[in-house]
């Protein structure tokens, strides 16, 4: 695509989805209220082994539903999407987010850059009314940071576009990778294939944070699990696996509820913020020992495993 020509491709706007009824609706509704031409644009949701009243939501809703039943991972969903869907532009948000009308016009106009491959675009806490909604805002699922990482830049799919071409001849997400696939895939994007990776102000989202401190320790305990996860490719993460980690992630919970604690009569507002600093820290350790302990079952399966193997042989 020229960057001298107004672009107006295709479009496939892509949406996995689980267990998503208390949001689905407020996302398909913003989707098919895009300023975008309606013969280039398709939307397609997919449901990936929904047990609630997702589904039927959607079909009430004009935009297409495809199902994920095979693997359950929002990676396998996104990648099931784009082979059901035919757009030269990908563009993938999540069932937690509204849409800006615009959203898919700035992708567009970011991604006909000349080199440029995928785009990154902004994320805004839908409502930040509350102490924790505000403490996600400020620290936790801010795009420009993850745009900034000291090893390269990366988009998250709450809000992200690639170009077909590139998704595929990549070939797409990894879905084994659980938890940090988009991490992955926009490293491969430009290591790889040798394309750039965008950042579009103006291509906004509004997701909806967390709104229980449960809620924020389910957040960074799959954060750490993806972290785990991407050291076993990036010598980035590779720290993070060790026991070092560990006991760095429980001092600072120690001591952050120790500190809120102190400081709870005196000043909430910063109690507060060293509250969900404990929850998070704390969700990161645990996040640690769900994965060793996992590695851990699939070494000794392996190992039962050969030894059946040996004894048969």
């Amino acid at each position: 695509m020229s960057t001298t020509d107004t672009p107006t491709p295709t479009v496939s706007v892509i949406v996995p989805v689980y267990n998503g009824e208390a949001t689905i609706e407020d996302c398909v509704e913003s989707l098919v209220k895009l300023d975008y031409p309606a013969d280039k644009l398709e939307l397609a949701v997919v449901d990936n082994r929904s047990t609630d009243r997702t589904r039927e939501i959607v079909a009430r809703h004009p935009v297409r539903l495809v199902s994920e039943d095979q693997v359950q991972s929002s990676y396998a969903a996104r990648n099931r999407g784009v082979v059901e869907t035919s757009g030269e532009v990908l563009a993938f948000t999540d069932a937690d987010c509204v849409v800006e009308r615009g959203w898919v016009r700035a992708l567009v106009r970011a991604i006909a850059r000349d080199g440029v491959g995928g785009v990154a675009g902004v994320i805004r806490a839908a409502h930040a009314t509350t102490a924790i909604a505000r403490y996600q805002a400020d620290r936790c699922i801010v795009a420009e940071n993850a745009f900034a990482h000291p090893v390269l830049p990366f988009a998250q799919t709450a809000n992200a576009a690639y170009l077909r071409s590139a998704f595929e001849s990549l070939g797409g997400f990894d879905a084994a990778i659980v938890y940090g696939g988009d991490l992955d895939f926009s490293w491969r994007l430009q290591r790889d294939a040798g394309l750039a990776l965008a950042y579009e102000p103006t291509a906004l989202v509004w997701h909806q944070h967390r709104t229980s401190p449960k809620g924020l320790f389910a957040l960074y305990a799959k954060n750490a699990i993806a972290n785990c996860l991407l050291a076993e490719r990036y010598d980035h993460y590779a720290e993070f696996r060790r026991l070092r980690t560990l006991l760095y992630l429980a001092r600072e919970a120690s001591q952050s509820g120790l500190k809120a604690a102190r400081t709870v009569l005196s000043a909430r507002d910063e109690a507060a913020t060293d509250y969900f600093d404990a929850v998070r820290y704390a969700g990161a350790a645990w996040g640690w020992l769900r994965f060793r302990a996992g590695q851990g079952a699939r070494r000794a399966g392996r190992q039962r495993a050969a030894v059946m193997h040996a004894s048969r042989a």
